[in-house]
């Protein structure tokens, strides 16, 4: 990332949040048709059962959330260029997502404990620790209260993404000038530890979870892509070999392997994502209004989408099949609206009163 001209950090790319479009339909299919159902692996809470469990690649939908990894691995790549320093990137990001999680997070509360199901409702202290982007669980083994879960099952992909910027921004400001340089020495790293930890367990399988290393991959080769969108580095292209070598060995270290379904399903992740993340022009479809409009809202969809639809979904529960479905679909489609309207008229301009104000007060840090 050393040899990025300066403007490629100011330029936002439609495409981009059209791939966010696709990887959050992708895991509502998912979350819809087969998770939440007896073929799936979560509680059975849809009304309408297996009705939409045969889907096509329902069952891998959550490959949905990789493809928002190696997106968000090429946008934080583009992100740090343009952070002055450590601290002005930390802030950029909790501003980008506290507010909406509160919110969102916050609606989803409200909601499953009225309306339930009971397998989602939540205590308020849940509920609260959710919001810290920590997991419920591990801060339950810590305070001695066991059992705790997240206030949303999606929120675990939040807290990988906020180890992701974590580490990117310590290896950034470490050094600009070497910073894909430090990140392919973490992900051989990261392999290293991954193989350990499936192999030998204990230590190293801690260790491996809390390096993420199961996504790590993603999130490489979101950095390596922008590299080659941006830069002039050639050997990024090893870097997003490395990465989709990983992608397709690891699974064949655990139990079940890797299988067909989704092996098709991770082609067609870096099928869609590769070209569109290199492409100099605008895209068909992803590049439209309507796409990166949905894209630019997907942050709140998917902090909504999942349980708290299927709260209000619980309302319908005693109605035919076919009107169940057909609610789904509505529930979902005023979701979207609604977060929409949330991104547009309260997230951006809260977002931007927040940086102007905390940006005033947060002096720059003074040269050694």
């Amino acid at each position: 990332m050393t040899q990025q001209p300066d403007h490629a950090s100011a330029v936002r790319l439609d495409h981009l949040d059209g791939l966010r479009t696709i990887a959050i339909f992708w895991v509502a299919l998912y979350h819809y048709a087969y998770f939440w159902t007896p073929a799936g692996k979560g509680d059975n809470l849809l009304p309408y059962g297996d009705a939409l469990a045969g889907a096509p690649l329902a069952d891998v939908g959550y490959l949905g959330v990789y493809l928002f990894f190696i997106v968000s691995g090429f946008v934080i790549a583009m992100s740090l260029t343009r952070s002055a320093h450590i601290g002005q990137f930390a802030l950029n990001r909790a501003i980008r997502l506290w507010p909406t999680l509160i919110i969102c997070g916050t609606i989803t509360f409200l909601l499953t404990s009225f309306l339930g199901p009971e397998e989602l409702r939540r205590d308020p202290l849940e509920y609260l620790i959710s919001l810290t982007f920590l997991p419920p669980p591990h801060v339950g083994k810590v305070i001695g209260v066991g059992g705790m879960e997240w206030l949303d099952g999606a929120y675990w992909s939040l807290w990988t993404e906020v180890r992701f910027y974590i580490i990117a921004a310590l290896l950034f400001f470490a050094s600009r000038a070497h910073f894909l340089m430090s990140w392919t020495v973490f992900a051989l790293g990261c392999a290293g530890i991954h193989v350990m930890g499936v192999t030998s367990g204990g230590v190293w399988d801690a260790l491996a979870r809390l390096l993420f290393t199961e996504y790590q991959p993603f999130f490489t080769a979101g950095v390596a892509l922008a590299s080659m969108r941006f830069g002039t580095l050639r050997w990024a292209k090893w870097l997003l070999t490395f990465a989709l070598v990983q992608t397709f060995v690891y699974p064949t270290l655990v139990a079940g392997g890797l299988t067909d379904r989704e092996a098709a399903g991770l082609i067609i992740v870096f099928t869609i994502a590769i070209p569109v993340m290199l492409a100099r022009s605008t895209v068909p479809i992803l590049s439209s209004r309507a796409f990166a409009t949905i894209g630019i809202a997907s942050y709140a969809y998917y902090l909504l989408h999942q349980n708290a639809g299927i709260a209000i979904l619980q309302l319908f529960a005693d109605q035919p099949i076919a009107v169940i479905v057909t609610m789904m679909v509505v529930i979902q489609i005023a979701i979207i609206l609604f977060s929409i309207a949330l991104t547009r008229w309260i997230e951006v301009p809260l977002r931007r009163a927040l940086r102007r104000k905390l940006t005033r007060r947060t002096p720059a840090p003074t040269a050694a």
